[in-house]
């Protein structure tokens, strides 16, 4: 009887104690928010950097949105180019962290927005050196936005069409494969709950593509892939040009 007494008050302390450690955690994790909206983004940053690394908390994937959100506020402010010369590249890249440990979603539509806007000033980035024909500089940044968004099926074309310039054939065999079928499953009520971001990555996507193959003699496969994207944009004027240009 003694014993089982003894064995009750210590898990009593012990449950204690770990509630108390949670708790403590979950004030610091709050921390980030309020040093987020003070500005504070260098403090920001350090907190969820720690946080990143430590045992207890790595697989928690709102550290690393922060970090994210960090890295970019900074990268739009003169006085922390010299410390962090790669805040932006970091922004993304802890931004599609973020992304693979939010495993069930559970944190996605909270960040939905930022990481839309992200992706639009990555694509422009990586479409910069795309135009100029610096395929391997753009390479980073395309698989960064399929990291951002594996289910962002625009994304897949544009990474797939860069990797074919590179000579990259397995890898983009397999991104052309997932954009395709990510096409070819697509609804258009599904299409119109996009973001601005999304929605743009999708119709560059296709008709980067579409490009691609007709340039390599493919037109009939060309024609296919246009129309396949026709239902989701036919008020597209950029896009109409297009389908008409392919389909006549």
């Amino acid at each position: 009887m003694k014993n089982l007494i003894i064995t009750i008050i210590v898990l009593i302390f012990t449950l204690g104690s770990t509630e108390t450690i949670l708790s403590q955690s979950e004030k610091d994790l709050d921390k980030m928010l309020f040093y987020y909206v003070d500005g504070e983004y260098e403090r920001l940053l350090d907190k969820a950097l720690v946080f990143t690394e430590d045992e207890d908390t790595r697989r928690n994937p709102v550290p690393y949105i922060y970090v994210s959100k960090a890295y970019f506020e900074m990268s739009k402010i003169e006085e922390y180019d010299e410390d962090y010369p790669r805040a932006y590249r970091d922004a993304v890249k802890y931004a599609a962290k973020f992304t693979k440990k939010d495993k069930e979603g559970e944190f996605k539509a909270e960040n939905e927005e930022y990481i839309d806007g992200l992706k639009i000033q990555t694509f422009e980035l990586a479409d910069n050196y795309y135009q100029i024909a610096n395929y391997s500089k753009a390479k980073r940044y395309f698989k960064y936005l399929v990291g951002m968004d594996p289910e962002d099926w625009g994304a897949w074309f544009l990474k797939g069409v860069n990797e074919v310039q590179i000579n990259m054939k397995s890898d983009s065999e397999i991104s052309l494969k997932n954009a395709m079928d990510g096409l070819s499953s697509l609804e258009k009520d599904e299409v119109e709950l996009y973001f601005p971001g999304k929605i743009m990555l999708l119709k560059k996507g296709i008709l980067y593509y579409a490009e691609y193959l007709r340039d390599n003699g493919k037109t009939g496969e060309a024609k296919e892939v246009i129309e396949l994207g026709y239902t989701f944009f036919e008020d597209d004027n950029e896009y109409k040009i297009n389908y008409d240009d392919y389909t006549r």
